[in-house]
């Protein structure tokens, strides 16, 4: 697993490069000029519905599945390329007898085949890992994945200088996934989502944004007792750093 790891982190710097080198041109100038930049790093908040479904065999189970579907509390950081984020729900978040948890992170390099000063179109490359638990108190199993997957998409991107900026883009991925300890594998199948509306020097200078985004990570693993489903809309909203 350490030698997987260290080959994702390769591919990932060699993804990244592009965007940094965009990102540090873009880092030349007055606070102004940077406030304006549609790389500015963005802080997110915000709420992720989710349902988590069983798919596998029900004679695989020893009790019961866990499944679920209720709201989780959700944080994000984001700068060009670079995506960090984490989602909490408990019983303080409405999820009855769960324990939901996940921390992803994704390195996405857009490919522009159409550039203009206002427009861009293209296809945008990910490399993303993501870990998911989730628990219950009633049930001594516990679902917990840690998946590494790459996907390729499509991207466009509108932007009014000094004013606003729109970005959309969708990107399908396949990876595969391992339990803790790495005993328990197989694959799984995902789909990511994302809308921005990007308000510049809007609220004391600050850029706000207004975000949402599509999840779905479909495990296929190996037993079938962790087969799921989870789909989730995330409703965010951003202030820039």
């Amino acid at each position: 697993m350490n030698k997987v790891l260290i080959k994702f982190s390769l591919l990932a710097a060699i993804c990244l490069l592009p965007v940094w080198a965009n990102a540090q041109m873009f880092s030349v100038g007055n606070e102004a000029e940077r406030r304006a930049n549609p790389l500015a790093p963005f802080l997110r908040v915000g709420v992720l519905p989710i349902d988590f479904t069983f798919t596998g065999d029900p004679a695989a189970l020893s009790g019961s599945s866990l499944a679920f579907r209720g709201t989780t509390a959700h944080l994000a950081f984001e700068q060009g390329g670079f995506n960090l984020g984490v989602s909490i729900g408990n019983d303080f978040t409405g999820l009855d007898d769960r324990k939901y948890f996940d921390l992803s992170l994704e390195f996405i390099n857009p490919f522009y085949l159409i550039r203009r000063p206002n427009f861009g179109a293209g296809i945008p490359i990910q490399l993303g890992t993501k870990l998911t638990s989730v628990r219950s108190d009633a049930i001594s199993e516990e679902f917990s994945q840690t998946n590494l997957n790459a996907g390729a998409g499509a991207i466009l991107r509108l932007i009014v200088p000094e004013k606003f900026g729109i970005t959309t883009q969708f990107i399908p991925s396949v990876g595969f996934s391992t339990a803790s300890g790495g005993l328990i594998g197989g694959n799984v199948f995902s789909m990511r989502g994302k809308a921005r509306i990007d308000f510049y020097n809007l609220i004391f200078s600050k850029n706000i944004s207004i975000g949402y985004d599509y999840i779905y990570d479909s495990y296929n693993i190996d037993g079938q007792e962790y087969d799921y489903d989870l789909s989730g809309h995330a409703l965010t909203l951003g202030i820039s750093l």
